[in-house]
């Protein structure tokens, strides 16, 4: 049954390529694995977002749907009850049943490289009842735990199961509304409409997404007709791609916070050179001169040309756990300098800062006219901008003092960046697993902790709004540049709406007849 099965769906598969509908998508940045837990980075989840199903998953507004669960309860405040799809099967034609959402958290959770973890941490353990029946077991209440469970994207146990972690990084089984035809490492990812995909099948026959990192590429892809959409529209682009009558233009303002994290936890650092001999970033001073010594209205204005809004907190206003009493200082090199002369450092230090430079809108120049500033309160930076699969690398393995980087909360909630970067690195409970700045407070620790299990909204807002007045307004951790807003350019021969978390979803893109020539 099972090859009749999968004969069935390849034969649907090869559609004549007269009849197939293409939609071919620009992006910035290509995936790094196939693997749905290798990393916690946008881009590769969104990418595999259209091969993958979770239990649960956000619309375009953050609002939580059934996805393979098609209702769940909560009888007791640690238990979980979530009922399965029926009759699902995964590309290959295997069965979808509770025994792969076992299999799925199992790896979500344990797997050593996950980079999941701490969405999950709460979560103890995920059993079978039958096999349409999973009861998720958790440490204590958790006011999040359906959002939390829409990282969880379900694997096929029976094929995955032995396979080494490379197999599983090339070769992607999911359940969504397509599966993957072919994968060339920066020029391109193919896929293919699943013909039995449980919500109807997908509006094109074939989806292929162009890594299209140099911005100009990525312009002239759409503005040519050689792409229907792209994202990531360059700033200095904007007016060019805003002229041409078959493009559309979306902003959408973004989830995403950039900033800047440094090494408080060594009393040597790597890449610095101090008059001390010590490193200057465990003194609290040093780490606010930086944050008064940075003019982000100007980087706003000149490097982002008005395309992001300056940052006074770890998440903008639509990510619960935002706190609008928090303000950004003002640009005060006058007093950058006197708190550096305060902590010893009157004729400041050198420093070499890291940053992708094909990461995020505008980083390497970002980067820059940081190092810019810097300069200007007598901080010495030497910039060192790389490709992102070097950079990623470079600062998970702590071979950093400085270093730009971005997070976004895209499940809506401030607890993800609290898990993952601000808690103190703690690889048993899963938390702080890109704290790279191994910032630690143990009042934060205990606030982080403490929200998890609060489910009184008020309360638990109460909670995240503390950890942000003690982490940043008392220790400075980090040094919060801007929010992005995101940018994309698409051809009116598709109908297409850009989601909140950053995410493209082809499923809900539709071709647009009106405009069909």
């Amino acid at each position: 049954m099972k090859k009749i099965f999968i004969f069935l769906f390849f034969t649907l598969f090869a559609t004549s390529v007269t009849d197939a509908k293409t939609l071919k998508i620009g992006v910035a940045s290509d995936a790094l694995s196939m693997d749905p837990y290798f990393k916690d980075e946008v881009a590769t989840s969104s990418i595999l977002s259209n091969m993958f199903d979770g239990l649960v998953s956000f619309d375009k507004d953050l609002k939580i749907h059934p996805d393979l669960a098609t209702s769940w309860s909560n009888p007791r405040p640690t238990e979980w009850i979530l009922n399965l799809r029926k009759g699902i099967r995964f590309h290959n034609g295997n069965t979808f049943n509770a025994d792969d959402v076992v299999f799925s958290f199992d790896r979500i959770k344990h797997w050593a490289k996950s980079g999941f973890q701490d969405k999950v941490n709460m979560i103890v353990s995920a059993q079978k009842i039958d096999d349409y029946t999973v009861k998720f077991i958790t440490k204590r209440p958790f006011p999040v735990f359906l959002k939390k469970m829409t990282y969880v994207k379900i694997l096929d146990k029976e094929t995955l199961k032995g396979k080494s972690d490379d197999w599983i990084a090339n070769h992607p089984v999911g359940t969504g509304p397509y599966a993957l035809l072919s994968w060339s490492r920066g020029d391109h990812i193919a896929m293919k409409a699943n013909p039995a995909y449980w919500q109807g099948r997908a509006p094109f026959d074939e989806l292929i997404f162009k890594p299209l990192s140099n911005d100009p590429t990525r312009v002239a892809a759409i503005l040519s007709g050689e792409v229907d959409l792209i994202n990531r529209v360059p700033v200095t682009e904007v007016k060019r791609v805003k002229k041409n009558s078959d493009v559309r233009f979306f902003e959408q303002p973004g989830l995403r916070l950039i900033y800047l994290q440094m090494d408080q936890f060594r009393n040597h650092s790597p890449h610095m050179k101090s008059p001390t001999g010590k490193n200057p970033f465990k003194e609290l001073k040093v780490r606010q001169a930086i944050y008064y010594g940075i003019n982000e209205e100007g980087i706003v204005k000149y490097i982002m040309h008005g395309f992001a809004k300056p940052a006074a907190q770890f998440s903008p206003s639509a990510v619960f756990g935002s706190d609008p009493a928090i303000k950004r200082v003002s640009y005060n090199p006058k007093k950058a300098k006197e708190l550096l002369a305060e902590a010893g450092y009157p004729d400041g230090f050198d420093v070499q800062i890291d940053s992708p430079n094909n990461r995020y809108v505008q980083d390497a120049q970002i980067t820059e006219a940081v190092a810019s500033s810097l300069a200007k309160i007598g901080i010495r930076v030497s910039v060192n901008a790389i490709p992102k699969s070097r950079f990623f690398s470079q600062i998970s393995s702590l071979n950093t003092s400085f270093f730009l980087v971005g997070w976004e909360n895209s499940d809506g909630d401030l607890s993800s960046m609290l898990n993952a970067c601000i808690h103190s690195y703690n690889e048993k409970k899963g938390y702080g697993r890109y704290n790279y700045g191994r910032f630690s407070n143990a009042k934060v620790d205990k606030l982080i902790e403490a929200s998890a299990d609060i489910m009184q909204p008020k309360k638990r807002l109460h909670y995240l709004q503390e950890v942000q007045k003690t982490a940043l307004l008392q220790e400075q951790c980090i040094i919060p540049l801007h929010f992005q807003v995101d940018l994309y350019a698409a051809k009116k021969t598709i109908a297409f709406q850009p989601r909140l978390d950053g995410k493209i979803w082809a499923y809900d893109i539709q071709p647009n007849m009106k405009e069909k020539q």
